[in-house]
C-alpha cells in the first residue's frame, strides 16, 4: 500500500461522518500551526490585509488550516492528493459558508494546475512526508513558482535530534527516511537534521527569512509513538521563505 491510498482508505473510512462533526476536531487539530501563520503573516507581510489574502494550503487534507484563515477573510486555495478529504473539506467550509478552491494533485508532479500566485502559502505538514530528493525538489519548486512578489511560505517541519526512538513495525535508514511495514515496507516521513534541512532550503534558492529549531517540541509521526516521552520523538524547525531577488 503507498501512503496515498493509505490516507485515502483513511479518509473513506470516515465518509460516514457529517461536516458538523468533524468541524471542530480539524479546526482545533490545526490551532498549533494557525498560529505560526498569522504570527508570520503580521511579522513579514504587515502591509497585506486577511481580508482577500491570496493563500495556498498544500497537504490540505479537510482544511481545517484554510478554514481558520478564511474566517480571517482569506481566499483560500487547498491542495490534496485525497480527493475524499477535499470533498470531505468544502463540506466544512460551506458550513460556514466560505468558499473555497480545492485542487485534487499531487505537489511533486510539475503539472499540477496551479493558475495563480499566492501570498501566503502554507505547508500543512507535508515536507517530512516527501522522501525523495526529486520530490522535495519539484514541490520547491511549485512553491517558488506560485510565491507572488514579496509572498511567503511557512512551515513546520519534522528534524532528526541525537537521540530517536524508533518503535516496532517502523525503521530508520541511513538516509533520515522513516519506514513503516505497510504488508511491505514503505517510505513514510524524511526526517532531516535541521543542518541539512537549511542547507537543503538554501539549494532550492529561497531566502531564509525566520528559521527555529524547536527542541522541546516532539513530533509523534504516528499514533504508535503516542506515549513516548518527547525528548526522544523527533524534534520540529519553523520556518518563513521567501524567494529570492532576481
Amino acid at each position: 500500500m503507498s501512503l496515498q491510498e493509505y490516507y485515502e482508505d483513511s479518509y473513506n473510512m470516515e465518509r460516514g461522518r457529517g461536516a458538523s462533526e468533524l468541524l471542530h476536531e480539524v479546526t482545533t487539530y490545526s490551532k498549533g500551526l494557525f498560529n505560526l501563520v498569522t504570527e508570520s503573516k503580521d511579522r513579514f507581510l504587515p502591509n497585506l490585509d486577511w481580508n482577500g489574502l491570496k493563500v495556498l494550503e498544500t497537504g490540505a487534507g479537510r482544511g481545517g488550516l484554510g478554514l481558520l484563515l478564511a474566517r480571517l477573510g482569506a481566499k483560500v486555495t487547498l491542495v490534496d492528493f485525497s480527493p475524499t478529504a477535499l470533498d470531505q473539506a468544502k463540506n466544512i467550509f460551506a458550513l460556514e459558508g466560505h468558499e473555497v478552491t480545492t485542487v485534487v494533485g499531487d505537489v511533486t508532479h510539475p503539472d499540477l494546475e496551479l493558475n495563480q500566485k499566492y501570498d501566503l502559502i502554507v505547508d500543512s505538514h507535508l515536507l517530512h512526508c516527501l522522501t525523495e530528493d526529486p520530490d522535495r525538489a519539484s514541490y520547491y519548486r511549485l512553491i517558488t513558482d506560485h510565491l507572488a512578489p514579496g509572498g511567503i511560505f511557512v512551515a513546520e517541519t519534522m528534524v532528526h535530534r541525537k537521540k530517536l526512538y524508533i518503535p516496532d513495525g517502523f525503521m530508520f535508514d541511513e538516509r533520515n527516511v522513516l519506514w513503516q511495514m505497510f504488508g511491505k515496507w514503505t517510505p513514510v516521513r524524511r526526517i532531516l537534521d535541521s543542518l541539512d534541512l537549511e542547507r537543503e532550503l538554501n539549494e532550492a534558492h529561497f531566502n531564509i527569512v525566520y528559521f527555529y529549531y524547536y527542541g522541546q517540541y516532539g513530533f509523534v509521526p504516528h499514533r504508535s509513538f503516542m506515549d513516548i516521552p518527547a525528548e526522544i520523538l523527533p524534534a520540529a524547525v519553523r520556518m518563513v521563505l521567501q524567494n529570492k531577488p532576481e
